[in-house]
């Protein structure tokens, strides 16, 4: 690549990083980044069933799927690091598990 194309390339890379949204936004929108603190990505497979389950409840709890999944698990990781280990209802949850499982 020539050192002009090379020189262009930079100069918008660094242009774009520099876009200022809010500049060119009507005074009454909002802009939000909630996300910019937090870069990693972690994707996770599930099953049509399971991912509609998680729909239904995102939407009862008026919040973005990503969003429930991010506040179960770091709930989840408070609440282990606090020494409060599963909840009762996912001790429950298990017990009835292995009770049924033996039953059947």
């Amino acid at each position: 690549m020539s050192q002009k194309i090379e020189d262009v390339l930079a100069e918008e890379g660094a242009a774009a990083e520099n876009y200022a949204l809010e500049d060119t936004l009507p005074d009454n929108v909002e802009v939000k980044r909630p996300n910019l603190g937090r870069p990693t990505v972690v994707s996770v497979r599930l099953s049509a069933d399971e991912h509609a389950r998680l729909q239904r409840a995102a939407e009862k709890a008026n919040l973005p799927v990503s969003t429930l999944i991010r506040l179960w698990a770091l709930d989840r990781l408070r609440s282990e690091a606090e020494g409060n280990g599963p909840s009762v209802a996912d001790r429950l949850t298990r017990l009835e598990r292995a009770v049924f499982q033996r039953s059947a």
